[in-house]
């Protein structure tokens, strides 16, 4: 039996709360690599804080590049097909990674 690795992206969301004014907002984001993903999610994560925001959630999750998770790619007269990457996977070819506690760098299962 042939395996052939599909090709991913990472994908990531961030939630957070300004101090102040107790509104509550999130940013979602994309990165080629985990190690990328984990460096824009820290990145982020200092950004936020030091614009007086709590950060209450961040999660990351691993999808195929091609589909972008979805299963699907489009084909000709606004159809779609399964896509060849995957083999029609949905959702997140990984477990979704939730940082949690201090939201520190490392990611946590």
């Amino acid at each position: 039996m042939t395996q052939n690795a599909i090709l991913t992206k990472w994908k990531f969301v961030i939630e957070f709360e300004d101090d102040q004014t107790r509104e509550i907002s999130g940013i979602i984001g994309e990165a080629e690599t985990y190690e990328e993903c984990e460096g824009s999610i820290e990145d982020q994560l200092q950004y936020h804080r030091s614009c007086g925001r709590t950060v209450f959630n961040a999660e990351a999750w691993e999808v195929c590049a091609r589909c972008d998770g979805e299963g699907l790619i489009p084909s000709g007269n606004d159809g779609r097909v399964i896509c060849d990457a995957c083999g029609g996977h949905f959702g997140s070819i990984s477990p979704v990674i939730r940082l949690t506690g201090r939201f520190s760098p490392m990611f946590v299962y």
